[in-house]
């Protein structure tokens, strides 16, 4: 499959950033095969059911994590649609099967892995994973003590060294709880497709809340680490949804999907267009006004508000102005072009400056009682 990255490249510049997939409703699980043939490289499952059966056809028995992980993923509320399955020897690492199944699909979003690995495998998996053209997310488990899973460079102490937001990170009693996370982000973005949602305060099915005190959450958090555990003996809450480099889960996939959504206009417009685009401001006046409505329909999810804009100046756009609705976008005159570029039929590079709309994780309640 050809990227249309060589047509329109979106380059997201925030004061925290990220690129461009397919699906972002559909996990993936990774999983190291003892008895592995060339088949097993992509299964796709719609149900619990199907993967259950399909994993006990591939030799991998209820007894495993491997099919734990699948029951966990498809059992959240609301329930994902979708789960992919790929298979890969013991001579491969994770992120040679991951290489070798984007050769097969990109149609995914999260990555969980189905059977335990090496730290050393696991960070070289997200090093690559953060480097490369498609974004995803690795949803990973965090086991141990809670006393381990902080300790200086560790896996988690390594992720928050690297400010790494291409990692969702959970403390779990197993590694198939793991999925449980993956299934409950992909599931409520199946059922969020025209609004948004975060992560944070969600329940997890099928996992069993971790008793830990308040200093140990906050240890893990500090690290950008999340927990499951229950609060006032009836709340079972997911928490924060965070990632090592302190952004939310819901704040990367929105940037990601805005970028997969711009650049695919972008090349919609270039490709559809019966005439020609000529290389003049009328041309770049017609991108903007096709990014302003896909941008506006993110401010009407509550992805994007208006806010002042707190980042160093750019474009037209001073430390203190006003970001109305949460976007703006602007592009230098064509006069202003050089001839390389000119020569090359480049478009002026269209810039755009976005204010998320954030969540609230928190509220302050003041109690004013006159005696």
């Amino acid at each position: 499959m050809l990227s249309i990255s060589t047509i329109a490249r979106v380059v997201v510049n925030a004061s925290r950033t990220v690129s461009v997939p397919t699906s972002f409703d559909t996990g993936l699980m990774l999983l190291k095969d003892a008895n592995y043939a060339a088949a097993k490289r992509l299964r796709t499952y719609n149900s619990a059911a199907e993967a259950a059966a399909g994993l006990v056809a591939d030799g991998f028995s209820s007894s495993t994590e491997a099919y734990k992980a699948a029951v966990k993923y498809f059992s959240q509320s609301p329930a994902p649609g979708r789960l992919l399955v790929s298979c890969y020897p013991s001579s491969e690492t994770p992120t040679q099967a991951l290489a070798a199944l984007l050769d097969l699909t990109s149609d995914f979003y999260g990555v969980c892995l189905g059977a335990a690995e090496t730290d050393a495998n696991i960070l070289a998996l997200e090093a690559a994973v953060s480097a490369q053209e498609k974004p995803c997310m690795l949803f990973l488990p965090l086991m141990g003590t809670a006393a381990d899973v902080v300790v200086s460079g560790g896996l988690l102490d390594t992720l928050f060294s690297r400010s790494s937001r291409r990692s969702v990170c959970t403390y779990a009693a197993v590694l198939s709880d793991a999925a449980a996370v993956m299934g409950c982000a992909m599931g409520l973005q199946l059922a969020s497709a025209a609004s948004s949602f975060a992560l944070c305060y969600k329940t997890l099915q099928g996992v069993t809340p971790s008793d830990l005190t308040q200093t140990q959450i906050d240890a893990i958090q500090a690290l950008g680490g999340n927990v499951f555990v229950t609060r006032n003996y009836t709340f079972h809450l997911l928490e924060k949804g965070s990632t090592p480099s302190g952004l939310r889960y819901d704040e990367v996939l929105y940037m990601d999907m805005i970028a997969a959504d711009l650049q695919a206009a972008a090349v919609s417009l270039l490709a559809q267009n019966t005439g020609k685009l000529p290389q003049t401001d009328d041309s770049t006046a017609m991108f903007i006004n096709l990014f302003s409505g896909i941008l506006a329909g993110y401010t009407a999810r509550n992805v994007l508000a208006s806010a002042e804009w707190r980042g160093a100046a750019v474009g037209p756009l001073q430390n203190g102005d006003i970001v109305e609705n949460g976007f703006a976008l602007w592009a230098d005159s064509y006069d202003t072009q050089s001839e390389a570029d000119r020569a090359a039929h480049k478009a002026m590079p269209i810039q755009v400056a976005l204010t998320l709309a954030g969540s609230l994780e928190s509220v302050v309640i003041n109690v004013n009682v006159q005696l």
